[in-house]
Parts: C-alpha cells; structure tokens; sequence
C-alpha cells in the first residue's frame, strides 16, 4: 500500500505505524513446536484496523485469516499494552507552571482567558450482559459508558474519567472526580490569577449548560430572548472555545470509528479500548498528524446514537462564580471599546 491507501486503512501513517509497533514490542508472541504465532506487525494490524473500521470482527478476521475470537483477544491485548505504554502523552495532574501558561496562553489566543481545559462527557454504546443493562441504559434509550473527559485548545486530552454508567450525566460525574478537587484544592490554579475587571479571576474551566457554576468552572449565561450584549459576547467566546473538547470526541470517532459506532468487547474491557484510543489520540497529535478532512466527513454520514444532553441550574447562585463569569464577561466589552 502507499502512505495514503495504508493510514485510510490503519488510521496512522506508516512511520506512527513503526512507533506503536516498538512501543508495544512486549505484546509480540514467540512460535511453539505446535504452531507458528501471529507476527507483531500483523498483531498490532488487526488491532488498529478492528478498532478504526466499522466493521464486525468476524469481517476483520477473514480479512486477516484469523479468527474472530483471535481478533478480539488481540484488540484487547493492544490497548492493554498501548495503556501501559503511552501514558507520557497526556497531561498529568497537578500540571507544572509551564503547562498552565502554555494552554492558557493558547485558550486565549481563541478568545477565553484563564482557561487550562473544556470538558464534556460522550455516551459510547456498549453490550452489557443482562445483571449491568438497568445502570447502562440511558434515558435516550440506549446502553452506554461515559467517556468524561477535559482538553486543551489543540483538542488533546488533558484528563480521562472512563466508565460512569450511562444513566449518570456529566455535572454528577465531574462532581465526584479527582479534576474537581485539583481545580478546587491545587494553589498553583488559584496563584496563577488575572486581574480581570478589578476581579482576580483563577485559572480555570470551561463547559456547557450541564455543569454547576463555581469558582472554578464558568458555564454560559441562561438564555432569554433580550439576553445583554455583555452575556451574548460570555456565551460566544465560551462556546467557540468549548468546542475544542467536541472537536476532540469527533476526532476520536472519526479515527477510531468503533467509538462511534459500538465496542464488541465485554463489558469489563471496554474502559481500556476507550483509554488506548483516546491515547494514540495525543500521540498522534504529539506527531503532527492531522485528522483528513475525509474522516471527518465519512463520520458525520454515518448512523449515530444520539447523545443525551442535560442541564441544571444547581450552582447558578454561587457567588465566586457569578462574581468571576461577570468580570469575565465584563472584560470582553472593555477589550472590545479599547
């Protein structure tokens, strides 16, 4: 195959190919005097195709002429050994001062300051057995895992919290992570402030109606039709900012379009298919290897599950929050008459 046919097929180039490959060296298999073993390079082939097709993996394994019970061993034996191995490409929390003025540096340059990450949660379909299906089924009438996740300005994932049962939703899940209580308790977010309209305003994050205002995560203004010009301008720059952890679920699905389309593994395998994808997610674009514009199109055609939205109004009186998202929004008029 030449590069183009060859990453269509695999979703990487040939060269990222070779660097998965060294990377997860240790799942290669040695031949007995029984039967020769599947090659690495074939190994790692079926895993990449399996998870990047939309494919079943019995139409994988006669691909490949294996079979399909091997098909689903090996995906599984991949993402174990891409979980183990490419955990140096994302972000580890607490961040260093460096990374903080990197991102924020470069949600600004978008349109929102202070921002170090959006987050959001995406709904993947799942198959759990008949004792898990009443907690997996979400209210669009579904089952599915929620992959909750933050980003950077670039769409790359900054933080993964894999696993909620389908019939949690986003603000639940945030409130119970460990990303919450870094925003809320590490003193680096809270000492890197700005003076914002005469407010000091923390680094902090962005998201969507779902979650509770606070000091550390800004949420758009409520709607109403004679909404002021100072809460229209919030609205659009968060929004057009919070959609970089969008643009990083349509990428993944894209790539790896088993996300989008439904895991075939059992149900206690499925938070490791979900990590390892959204882990050669970053490295690939630690390489520099942009997503065809093709993908993305092919992924908009295709049949998808509708993902379920929420909203609250829990926490819209919290004062810190009010008294940050007002500043915030203030200084965006005063950017504006300056």
């Amino acid at each position: 195959m030449d590069n183009s046919l060859f990453q269509y097929n695999f979703r990487v180039s040939k060269a990222s190919f070779e660097i998965i490959c060294a990377k997860v060296k240790g799942m290669a298999k040695q031949d007995t005097n029984m039967r020769r073993c599947i090659p690495l390079e074939k190994r790692v082939g079926i895993a990449l195709y399996a998870l990047g097709s939309s494919a079943e993996y019995r139409t994988v394994a006669n691909l490949f002429g294996v079979g399909r019970t091997t098909v689903g061993e090996i995906v599984v034996e991949f993402c174990k050994a891409v979980c183990e191995n490419f955990v140096d490409h994302i972000s580890s929390y607490p961040p260093t001062p460096a990374e903080i003025e990197r991102i924020v540096n470069g949600f600004e340059a978008m349109g929102f300051p202070q921002c170090y990450g959006a987050v959001d949660g995406c709904h993947i379909e799942i198959q759990p057995g008949n004792e898990d299906a009443t907690e997996y089924f979400n209210f669009k009438g579904w089952y599915s895992t929620i992959l909750f996740a933050a980003c950077d300005y670039n769409s790359k994932f900054t933080y993964l919290n894999i696993g909620s049962a389908g019939k949690c939703n986003d603000s639940y899940i945030f409130e119970q992570s460990s990303l919450k209580k870094c925003h809320e308790h590490c003193q680096m977010f809270a000492q890197t402030c700005k003076s914002l309209s005469n407010t000091n305003v923390p680094v902090l994050l962005i998201g969507d109606s779902a979650f509770r205002l606070s000091r550390y995560l800004m949420k758009p203004f409520p709607f109403n039709v004679s909404q002021a010009m100072k809460e229209k301008t919030f609205n659009y720059n968060l929004s057009k900012c919070r959609r970089t952890i969008e643009n990083a679920f349509g990428q993944l699905k894209s790539r790896f379009r088993k996300i989008g389309r439904g895991l075939e593994v059992a149900l206690h395998n499925c938070n490791v298919v979900i990590k390892a994808c959204c882990l050669l997610h970053n490295f690939l674009k630690d390489q520099q290897e942009n997503l065809p514009l093709i993908w993305l199109e092919e992924a908009q055609t295709q049949a998808q599950r509708i993902q379920p939205i929420t909203t609250t109004t829990v926490g819209d009186d919290n004062v810190d929050g009010k008294t940050i998202r007002n500043a915030i929004a203030k200084s965006f008029l005063e950017t504006v008459g300056g």
